[in-house]
């Protein structure tokens, strides 16, 4: 049985948290902006592969550490772990944090992933179950190590802008849309609900993101450049065609 022909869940509008967890904390900021915090974090793994090289990573040796991917140009989806991550060069690519708390540990733990719309939207059947397969069960093995009540899942990353279409590499106007949507419906059909957008996307499209994920305060930080608020805006995924409406009527204006 393929992964899209799975009976659906009732599936809850966002993630079933306890009280007593509070939700991930964003920190958006732009290029020019300096933060001590953010910069301890980088000197703490500039070697270590929780410093997630998508680009230009060795991907033979990141697996041999738990990561999953499928070649140069795929996807990578780090091991489950209490540190920190980062990764840079999100331009058309998405990103998947996931969050829970260790039911034996108490701490938090993380994973973060960085895929390609190239590859898990446009190549084709087999690819994207694969990747489907792939999150998915790192969703459900995070599900299956953590406390009841601790787990959310954030969706980052990826360009949109109508009048760039065509015009910036191998952009897509139609990449986010259908990236944000095939994640949902991963994240709906392993955990029953829908994960949220922690923020819209980059409407600079030919400038990078950088993500960086702080397990244990459940912060994440999106460096890019600076752009009209409402791409910067949180939602819940299955409201994507709702915020969309925002955004073709700022780019119409341009």
């Amino acid at each position: 049985m393929s992964f899209d022909s799975e009976v659906k869940k009732v599936i809850q509008e966002q993630a079933p948290l306890r009280a007593d967890i509070m939700p991930a904390d964003v920190h958006i900021m732009d290029w020019s902006e300096e933060n001590e915090e953010l910069e301890a974090i980088r000197e703490e793994i500039k070697d270590d592969i929780n410093n997630i090289d998508f680009k230009n990573g060795y991907f033979d040796a990141l697996e041999k550490e738990g990561f999953k991917h499928s070649g140069p140009g795929s996807y990578l989806i780090s091991p489950i772990k209490e540190g920190n991550w980062s990764s840079d060069n999100y331009c058309d690519c998405t990103a998947v944090v996931a969050i829970g708390r260790d039911a034996e540990t108490g701490k938090e733990i993380s994973f973060l992933t960085h895929q390609d719309p190239a590859y898990f939207v446009d190549g084709g059947a087999e690819k994207t179950e694969k990747f489907s397969q792939e999150l998915s069960a790192s969703l459900k093995e995070l599900e299956a190590r953590s406390e009841k009540g601790t787990i959310e899942v954030l969706l980052l990353g990826g360009n949109y802008n109508i009048n760039a279409e065509g015009k910036k590499g191998d952009y897509q106007h139609r990449h986010y849309k259908e990236s944000i949507k095939k994640l949902e419906q991963i994240v709906q059909d392993s955990l029953g609900f829908n994960p949220k957008v922690l923020a819209g996307p980059n409407n600079n499209v030919g400038s990078e993101t950088i993500v960086t994920v702080e397990t244990q305060k459940r912060k994440v930080w999106i460096e890019r450049n600076k752009q009209r608020v409402e791409f910067d805006e949180s939602f819940q995924a299955s409201k994507l065609d709702d915020e969309e409406k925002k955004w073709l009527a700022v780019d119409r204006k341009k």
